[in-house]
């Protein structure tokens, strides 16, 4: 092989013939022209042979599909309604409000019936509760999850739980619910679950918010505004945060109280039943003239950092930068609440905001509105013209409007009444407002603003917002519902009263009224109400009754006939109560919005008490104190 290998690199060398001829040689074959023949029992035999087993690849894939089709008989056993026990025959159903009023009190039923013919075991319900809500009670706030044991649901069985919460959320939020079982299968520790969603609308938001500040602004200087709230919820709520979203150009001054961070949240604390406050801010809007300007209030409760909200406003303010400003004040606010009856104290006030002086100014004020009482008009240094309704002051009578130097300010002062609200039903006056209109004009401009209007101007409108009246007195003697029991009333014994309530609605149209008291624990509900088609209810958990009158019109109790119910209560002394004139009704109060204005409004009644001598003729003044 050595010298092959040395032969085979040579140069020139070459190899004549093989050492070796080969033991190979060429043998040609040609394709068959038709099939083999076998003998048809080699062909069976061949057949028969046992098959190799399938590679590993096959093997899993066989595998695979065996587990899937047996988990896929195992679930239509279970579940398909073709086993033994199936979820389809478990039902769970959820009863209970779909509508309610920001803040109260709701109460769902969760029924779970198995119709399987075998037992549920170790059954737990979980249930859980809008966002927002308050459970009675005590769960996680992060989860809002209450849980309960059912233990075993037999066949054919039905178990019943109860599941109550305070309900939060701005009005028209729709808070979702959800009932989930969780249970096994006797002799078998995998856990099923079947679950059932409803859904509860807050048809009010449990708190009322409003922002007081005038419509238009001057820019550049400092403004006073208010952010009011109110509750509209039956129980306390806790906690409360007030967040206020400035629009851009908006310089923070003060407010009473202090912020709490970010001179925008203020914690609030805790609000009551039909409480109202108010926050009192100042600032500065700055923007040219016509911007907009957006500002908005929220309230709610601050819940992992973040506000859940209960109830918000907003308002648009179009800001003017005037050469000369004139504004106007009425009761030391923008933008104030104004009632029938009502003394209003207007203070006007101008600025010179040129480089330039201007010089004998005039300041006329135009009163617009019905519901002004002319006879009450009384101006301080100037005069009120009755021929065209203006209030007018001159150099002549203001001498600081003689010359009115660069940066310099003046200001005058007027007050007049609102009609009563009797003047105004018989008037016939619906909605009514009040119109000021005021403009400082000088003779002349500076030269430089020769061609220039530098005169300042303001307008502004006052709705009037409408009173409730509400009317509370009780009786013994009312013929069309008389009273019956002991008078006076005697200590163990029963003695029925009727209390009738008279609901009047002065100016502008109201919605959502309702009027609502308390019984005290010794005063019974007797179920009987005039006329049957007022809506009255009692809350038995609250001892509380209300009367939902909805919408209610104007002049209703004034032009027209009033709204009044009458109903029964019955109360029961006792021995410590002798010689006592006992409280038969207490925090009496009615409460709607009106719709002219957007405003709530209320009225309060003092406690009914067995002193009813006073409303009924029939009685005595004795007649009201406990007897032995």
């Amino acid at each position: 092989l050595e010298r092959l290998r040395k032969r085979l690199y040579k140069k020139e060398e070459k190899f004549e013939r093989r050492f070796e001829e080969p033991q190979l040689s060429y043998k040609p074959e040609r394709a068959r022209a038709e099939w083999e023949t076998r003998p048809a029992e080699e062909i069976i035999a061949e057949s028969l042979k046992p098959r190799p087993f399938l590679n590993m690849k096959s093997f899993v894939w066989a595998a695979g599909i065996f587990v899937v089709v047996v988990g896929a008989l195992a679930a239509i056993y279970l579940f398909g309604g073709f086993g033994y026990t199936s979820s389809r025959n478990i039902e769970i159903s959820i009863s209970g409000p779909k509508e309610i009023g920001g803040g109260e009190l709701a109460r769902w039923e969760v029924s779970v019936r198995n119709r399987n013919d075998a037992k549920l075991a170790s059954a737990e319900l979980s249930f859980r509760y809008p966002q927002g809500s308050k459970p009675a009670a005590k769960v996680t706030s992060q989860s809002l999850i209450e849980r309960k044991s059912l233990g075993e649901i037999p066949a054919e069985g039905i178990v019943k739980e109860t599941f109550s919460a305070f309900v939060f959320g701005p009005e028209s939020f729709e808070g979702e619910l959800e009932a989930v079982l969780e249970y096994r299968l006797e002799g078998s520790n995998a856990i099923f679950e079947k679950s059932e969603k409803t859904s509860v609308r807050i048809s009010r938001s449990p708190l009322g918010v409003s922002i007081k500040i005038p419509a238009e602004l001057n820019a550049g200087r400092e403004i006073n505004f208010e952010v009011s709230y109110i509750s509209n919820s039956s129980e306390i709520i806790k906690g409360l945060t007030l967040e206020l979203i400035y629009p851009p150009g908006f310089f923070f001054k003060d407010s009473k109280p202090k912020p709490a961070e970010n001179n925008n949240r203020w914690n609030l604390g805790d609000l009551a039943p039909g409480e109202e406050r108010s926050i009192s801010l100042s600032g500065v809007f700055e923007g040219e003239d016509m911007d907009k300007a957006n500002l908005a209030a929220r309230v709610g409760v601050l819940e992992g950092g973040s506000l859940t909200v209960y109830g918000g406003s907003s308002a648009e303010i179009t800001l003017r930068r005037l050469f000369v400003e004139l504004a106007a004040k009425v009761n030391n606010e923008d933008k104030p609440v104004v009632r029938a009856g009502d003394s209003l104290s207007v203070e006007v006030s101008w600025r010179n905001n040129l480089p330039q002086a201007v010089r004998n100014a005039t300041v006329e004020i135009e009163l617009v509105g019905d519901a002004i009482d002319e006879r009450s008009i009384l101006v301080i240094n100037g005069f009120y013209r009755g021929s065209d309704k203006k209030i007018v002051w001159s150099p002549s009578s203001v001498s600081g409007l003689s010359t009115l130097e660069p940066g310099q300010s003046g200001r005058a002062q007027f007050s007049f009444k609102i009609l009563d609200a009797v003047s105004l039903s018989k008037k016939n006056i619906t909605n009514p407002t009040i119109k000021m209109a005021g403009q400082i004009k000088p003779s002349s401009g500076p030269d430089s603003f020769e061609n220039i209007d530098i005169t300042g101007k303001f307008e502004s409108e006052y709705k009037i917002e409408t009173s409730l009246q509400l009317s509370s007195r009780g009786f013994y003697n009312l013929t069309s519902l008389r009273g019956s029991g002991p008078l006076p009333p005697r200590v163990g014994r029963e003695t029925v009263y009727t209390a009738v309530w008279t609901l009047a609605n002065i100016s502008n149209d109201a919605s959502g009224v309702e009027v609502k008291a308390s019984l005290p624990a010794y005063v019974s509900w007797k179920g009987v109400v005039r006329p049957s088609g007022e809506e009255v209810v009692y809350d038995e958990s609250r001892s509380e009754v209300r009367w939902r009158l909805g919408p209610v019109k104007a002049g209703v109790g004034i032009s027209q006939p009033a709204r009044e119910v009458m109903f029964q209560i019955g109360l029961t002394p006792s021995p410590d109560q002798i010689g006592d004139s006992p409280t038969l009704l207490f925090d009496i109060a009615a409460q709607g919005r009106d719709d002219f204005t957007g405003n709530l409004v209320s009225d309060s009644e003092l406690s009914l008490t067995t002193d009813i001598s006073s409303f009924d003729s029939g009685v005595r003044f004795t007649d009201g104190r406990v007897v032995e």
